[in-house]
């Protein structure tokens, strides 16, 4: 049975100890909750014009009885402390009544900080159409995000054109020292340009949420969340303990502890899920995919020399294709275990540029169709020529297809910027750098303010994690101006809320989450799922048990009466599951017999859940 105390094996434990003991940005300050603000009776009475939704069609389609999901904007305070020292902003929220008798409203977060929700409620119902059944079910892009108010980050050309350049962030020279801290800066000047800044966090958001639930007139708020929708509301649930409905925390982040802590697992977490699952699943289906390997050192030792020829390219000049975008493509791409196939094609697009360099420095389409080529039909069948295509901007997608989304990580942003700074014709031009979700980071917890803290901690990582240890670098939030708005969170007064966690979860930690269980052991019940490296688990799982035990407790209120351990289900194209060493002990609750997954979600649900995964690094 599950036994947190026995669950470390010796492997996990001598990766991750120095993660938990050797790494705190900062000394942890005493915390004290912030007051919780009234709402002013204006807000609840100001008026609302909706319209049907623009994707409620999309719903339709994909399950005709649902019911009409209509949208509107709503007006919050910027400072929910002070509501009339500032503007107010907009939350785009989206509605529907439930079919039967409501068990009262829900809402949820697909993850970030500052992944757009507006989509996700009614998507999951597409999914799971109970929900449509038992639920009044509520959307919302958090403030600064997707069709609310946005976060402006704003600098100038001349600052943009000021920044230096490396061609490797894994490179750890005075070169890339340089450029990290000069980024960082620039950050943090750009998100903290306009008064919202200081605004957008986790705090507010979770006011916000308040604020609905009472304009709804609904007696609690029941609540999905994955990867920062755990963080979001397990501070909802210690905020408004008396409010918490039927939370599912899905893929959880170490809510207890700071967001530095959280980030420095990235890490580790993500070279597990692709060294122990990924690169063994890519060797074992050797002979559907040409050219990566019969073992995982020889996928490895291929991906390593694939990189290594992009970042000569990019040394001599010749490209703008780089080493660190393949890695943070992959480490985003593989969240999902279906995606494991896009993942593969990415490897496989970059290899067959460095064989062939095209004069503009891009990828072009031929890249992109040899790479398709060299899949066997099994694998190409979970994933479509048109959308890869799209997804490398080699085509424009056709109306028909859902665009595979294109990972954007603050990387990108710079890249994106700078070319359009190149262009400016004044040194002062205003330049921006859209919605940067690092934002709610800085605002929520403390940080360290000495840059050099992170310069050591990203070469040390570096070393020991050679597939992203390089990926944090210098935060903007070691020169963020303003005081975070952080909370002790420890769920006093709160009713159980179910965690659930697979174990080789590349973007939250199976440990990080453990910790936070460990931390408030009265109020949530976790569920860990053996052998599973998928972010998100919850709704179209690849866990029969897991979904099984989320059912019950969204639909029914039950909780199991300890905590569990859920088997899985086999990765793509495969039959069975194979074993991996790690932190859960594999004594696993039998698979229902009566469910069969088939690892595809509805195309609204993935849409949505790509587009959180892909801009994860932003």
């Amino acid at each position: 049975m599950f036994k947190p105390h026995r669950l470390a094996v010796a492997l996990s434990a001598l990766l991750v100890a120095p993660l938990l003991t050797a790494t705190t940005a900062t000394a942890a300050p005493t915390l004290t909750d912030p007051p919780t603000p009234a709402i002013p009776q204006k807000y609840l009475d100001q008026p609302i014009t909706w319209s049907v939704c623009s994707f409620d069609a999309a719903v339709k389609a994909l399950y005709p009885q649902a019911p009409t999901t209509d949208c509107a904007k709503v007006k919050v305070p910027m400072d929910w402390a002070n509501p009339d020292a500032h503007p107010d902003v907009e939350v785009a929220i989206s509605y529907s009544k439930s079919l039967g008798t409501s068990r009262g409203l829900m809402t949820t977060n697909p993850g970030g900080p500052g992944g757009a929700g507006l989509t996700l409620s009614a998507a999951l119902a597409t999914e799971k159409p109970q929900l449509f059944q038992d639920f009044d079910l509520l959307g919302f892009d958090p403030r600064g995000f997707g069709q609310s108010t946005p976060l402006r980050c704003l600098t100038t050309a001349e600052a943009l054109n000021a920044l230096p350049v490396t061609p490797d962030y894994k490179e750890r020279t005075k070169l890339t020292h340089q450029t990290e801290v000069a980024e960082a800066k620039l950050y943090a000047d750009a998100c903290s340009a306009t008064e919202f800044g200081q605004f957008v966090s986790s705090q507010q958001t979770v006011y916000d949420m308040e604020f609905l639930r009472a304009l709804f007139k609904s007696r609690q708020l029941s609540f999905i969340g994955y990867s920062y929708g755990t963080w979001l509301g397990g501070w909802y649930a210690d905020t408004y303990p008396s409010k918490v409905g039927r939370f599912v925390l899905d893929s959880n982040m170490d809510w207890t502890h700071t967001q530095w802590d959280n980030v420095n697992f990235d890490p580790f977490s993500g070279q597990r899920r692709r060294d122990t699952q990924l690169f063994p699943w890519i060797a074992r289906h050797a002979d559907q995919i040409q050219g990566l390997g019969k073992t995982p050192a020889q996928v490895l030792a291929r991906y390593n020399g694939i990189r290594a020829s992009l970042v000569t390219l990019v040394k001599a000049g010749e490209s703008s294709v780089r080493g660190d975008n393949l890695d943070g493509t992959i480490y985003s791409t593989i969240y999902g275990n279906v995606r494991f196939i896009r993942a593969t094609v990415d490897i496989l697009v970059h290899d067959e540029y460095t064989k062939n360099p095209s004069d503009s420095g891009e990828i072009e389409l031929q890249h992109v169709d040899r790479a398709w080529a060299r899949l066997a039909p099994e694998l190409q069948a979970f994933d479509t020529l048109a959308a890869i295509r799209a997804r490398y901007g080699v085509t424009p997608a056709a109306a028909s297809t859902i665009a595979a989304a294109k990972v954007d990580s603050l990387k990108d942003v710079i890249a994106d910027a700078r070319e359009t700074a190149a262009k400016a014709t004044s040194p002062d031009q205003e330049v921006s750098l859209g919605a940067v979700g690092t934002t709610v980071r800085c605002n929520d917890t403390a940080w360290n303010k000495d840059p050099r803290f992170y310069l050591r901690e990203a070469d040390r990582m570096a070393k020991k994690y050679t597939f992203f240890g390089y990926m944090n670098g210098v935060p903007m939030c070691a020169f963020w101006k303003y005081a975070p708005q952080d909370r002790k969170l420890d769920l006093t007064g709160s009713p159980r809320i179910l965690m659930v966690q697979g174990e080789l979860d590349p973007a939250t930690s199976y440990e990080g989450a453990l910790r936070t269980h460990n931390d408030t052991p009265r109020a949530t019940r976790f569920v860990a799922i053996d052998d599973e490296g998928q972010h998100g688990q919850y709704v179209g799982s690849a866990s029969a048990c897991a979904e099984a035990i989320g059912d019950r407790f969204v639909f029914s209120g039950e909780l199991p009466g300890k905590d569990q351990v859920c088997g899985t289900s086999p990765l793509p194209a495969e039959l069975s599951v194979f074993p991996v060493d790690g932190p859960v002990d594999g004594n696993a609750v039998p698979l229902p017999k009566s469910k069969a997954n088939t690892g595809k979600l509805s195309p609204l649900l993935q849409q949505t859940l790509d587009q959180v995964a892909a801009s994860s690094l932003r």
